[in-house]
């Protein structure tokens, strides 16, 4: 469940939010493919114990995410979505990441994934993404397996579980995969990020 918070703005972070802005050009000029776009904060986390969690969200610029670092940290935890996706032949659906890309450059990873827009729900999120890098939608609803928190990339990840009917070639999006594919579970490629082997050690491993 997402509850929804008013937009964070500029007062809330104090001085900070110059030096962010300031990074933020400096990052533009280094790196002009990077788009400002909306995305949904994570504020609160509360889990029920019952395997149901509620997730307190407020908009926010991406600009404010992209520059955080270990010397300046805003407070602002994305909400993503990642999806375990099995073909008809069983084969789960990775994309191998650039060196260009924000985290984890030249790793694999489980597609689709990617951030919850403001207006969105995360099912309607990980469904747009599976059309936009597979060109495929699954037969049956998305299910919802799991939250994990990315202590590297900063970010909160919904994984869902989906079968698609077909699946034989994958899109990728210029400038964050290099190339995709679909993959046996007995031969994932490697290295994958940490969030693409927990969803193995937690999701995978304990059904095979």
């Amino acid at each position: 469940m997402l509850l929804r918070g008013s937009p964070l703005v500029p007062d809330q972070f104090g001085t900070k939010i110059d030096e962010a802005e300031s990074r933020w050009d400096l990052l533009r000029a280094k790196r002009p493919e990077y788009f400002d776009g909306g995305l949904l904060a994570v504020g609160g986390v509360t889990r029920n114990g019952h395997g149901g969690v509620t997730l307190t969200v407020s908009p926010c610029p991406y600009r404010w995410y992209a520059v955080q670092g270990d010397d300046l940290d805003l407070g602002i935890r994305p909400l993503g979505v990642k999806a375990l996706v099995r073909n008809q032949a069983g084969a789960f659906l990775c994309g191998l990441r650039t060196s260009r890309v924000h985290s984890y450059p030249n790793r694999w990873e489980f597609l689709p994934g990617g951030s919850v827009e403001p207006e969105e729900e995360p099912l309607q999120t990980v469904i747009r993404e599976l059309d936009e890098e597979a060109g495929c939608q699954p037969h049956a609803p998305p299910v919802a397996k799991a939250l994990f928190f990315d202590s590297c990339s900063r970010t909160w990840e919904i994984v869902y579980e989906l079968d698609v009917s077909s699946g034989h070639g994958a899109a990728t999006q210029p400038g964050e995969h290099l190339s995709s594919g679909w993959f046996p579970q007995e031969q994932l490629p490697c290295p994958m990020t940490p969030i693409a082997e927990r969803m193995v050690d937690v999701l995978l491993n304990v059904s095979s």
